[in-house]
């Protein structure tokens, strides 16, 4: 974890006041750098292990590198940092570095006055771009470091690298070799195999200190990975009272013989960390806010004991467990279309809350689930090896692949959002009814210009988020993937 910030053209004071925003994403050191006419900054968070002081930015011959993320790439040599990996392929391949790296990034490259920004391809790292008043070019890890200072505020694609010279340009990574698979026991094997690997390479440094359980099924995977490669690993769970999740979290940490430490918390915290948690997620979404709650105490719960932590993100999108939400489709072109764009959504929506409220407290998560082999493979499995029977159960290749590793109750359990699972969504409903009537909210969405609102629970978090991210840019910032949108196959096809 890391802030990353810069300017390319004239700096007036800009880069501190960004920096001074987003200093939570690296609170052990403050570096800059300034080339020509490119400053760049970044904030260092050390997590531990074998993760060194400084290890997100790097100089030489003229070149130099500020990088929010984690290198895995195997040439990597073991007194490298990340930031040096980063510069080592940026010097062998040029602009074409970004599709030569394994792991997840965002990342700034000065060269020789030149800069370059880069983007990983499923959007795990955030990167949000705009103007100052005077045309020059500012970036910074997250779009709240550029309120004030720009008012054209957009996010940066996953998948693109950007220069002045070339403009933006997408890129597919190559560093995801994968094998291929002649059959569905195959292809079990390989999702397996794959992510114990991902698991593994993620837990090489030492630093990771814990695992996230929440009691659903990817993080309860998470957990018995981890404790494969280290019997020792420990657990952190969040819950209400009345969560459904919490007993399988107990359930699986009593499995596998795990320490398993829990906090329970009730209506007043939800009450006291919701516009903290907005304004870290930099988001009004219903459902995202609903999860951002766990999250936001998750990470105040967690930062204390470790900076590094292993979850689940991105088993959902990739292997097709939103059940509630691929259900909506009507036919098998309905539901691929849902799953494929759930895939496209997840930079601003899950992953976004993910990085925010890891950031906002201090630590850093690591995703196996989103290791780039993975996500390769995933792309390769056929829908019905996803979704499973009349029933259209989800994520049916993952549950099957480790059937016998944890009780079958957990590897075949429903699908729960993490707010329903921790009990935070029905609260905050209640709470918001309480504030916002749904007059408000029909005049609300009569006003041309204005966001179209699903809830009179979203009126309620947007006066929250309005009163730190006052222009209208900023609303443009915030993802949607809720598929009984009007919108939603409109935007898939491109319309």
């Amino acid at each position: 974890m890391a802030g990353i910030a810069g300017i390319q053209g004239t700096d007036n004071g800009d880069l501190d006041r960004i920096a001074e925003k987003i200093k939570h994403r690296g609170p052990h050191e403050i570096w800059t750098n300034k080339t020509g006419q490119v400053s760049l900054a970044s904030l260092e968070l050390n997590v531990g292990g074998g993760s060194k002081d400084g290890s997100h930015h790097a100089s030489r011959a003229g070149k130099t590198v500020v990088l929010d993320g984690r290198v895995y790439n195997p040439e990597k040599k073991p007194d490298m940092t990340d930031a040096e990996a980063i510069l080592a392929l940026y010097e062998k391949y040029g602009p074409g570095f970004a599709k030569m790296v394994d792991g997840d990034f965002a990342c700034a490259v000065c060269d020789n006055g030149k800069m370059i920004l880069a983007r990983d391809w499923a959007g795990i790292k955030p990167l949000y771009y705009g103007h100052s008043s005077d045309g020059s070019l500012c970036f910074a890890s997250e779009a709240k470091g550029l309120v004030g200072i720009s008012h054209d505020v957009k996010e940066f694609p996953p998948g693109y690298l950007y220069s002045r010279e070339i403009g933006f340009r997408r890129f597919i990574p190559e560093a995801a070799d994968v094998p291929e698979f002649e059959d569905y026991e195959q292809g079990k094997k390989v999702v397996k195999d794959l992510l114990m690997e991902a698991t593994e390479k993620r837990m090489k440094d030492n630093a990771v200190g814990g695992v996230l359980l929440s009691g659903g099924l990817d993080s309860s995977l998470i957990t018995y990975m981890a404790h494969e490669i280290d019997p020792k690993i420990e657990c952190f769970t969040v819950s209400m009272e009345e969560g459904k999740d919490l007993p399988l979290a107990k359930d699986v940490t009593k499995y596998l013989g795990v320490k398993h430490h829990i906090l329970i918390f009730g209506e007043q915290e939800i009450r006291e960390v919701l516009p903290q948690a907005i304004y870290h997620q930099e988001m009004y979404e219903e459902s995202c806010v609903h999860g951002a709650i766990a999250n936001f105490l998750a990470g105040r719960f967690v930062s204390p004991q470790t900076k590094c932590v292993l979850t689940g993100e991105g088993a959902d999108e990739f292997f097709a467990g939103y059940d509630g939400q691929f259900r909506q489709g009507k036919n098998p072109e309905e539901v691929a279309i849902i799953v494929d764009n759930l895939i496209n959504v997840a930079h601003n929506t899950a992953l976004q809350r993910l990085d925010r409220l890891n950031a906002a407290n201090g630590f850093e998560s690591r995703t196996p689930f989103l290791d780039n082999r993975v996500m390769s493979f995933s792309t390769k499995i056929p829908l019905e090896y996803k979704i499973h029977g009349e029933g259209q159960v989800g994520k049916w290749i993952v549950r099957q692949a480790f059937e016998g590793c944890l009780p079958e109750h957990i590897i075949y359990q429903t699908k729960r959002f993490f707010a329903q699972g921790s009990g935070v969504a029905y609260i905050m409903r209640a709470q918001a009814e309480k504030e916002v009537s749904a007059s408000e909210l029909a005049e609300f969405n009569k006003v041309e210009g204005n966001p179209h609102l699903c809830s009179v629970e979203e009126l309620y978090y947007y006066r929250i988020f309005k009163k730190t991210f006052p222009d209208a840019a900023f609303d443009r910032l915030v993802g949607r993937w809720d598929p009984l949108r009007p919108d939603f196959f409109l935007r898939q096809a491109g319309a």
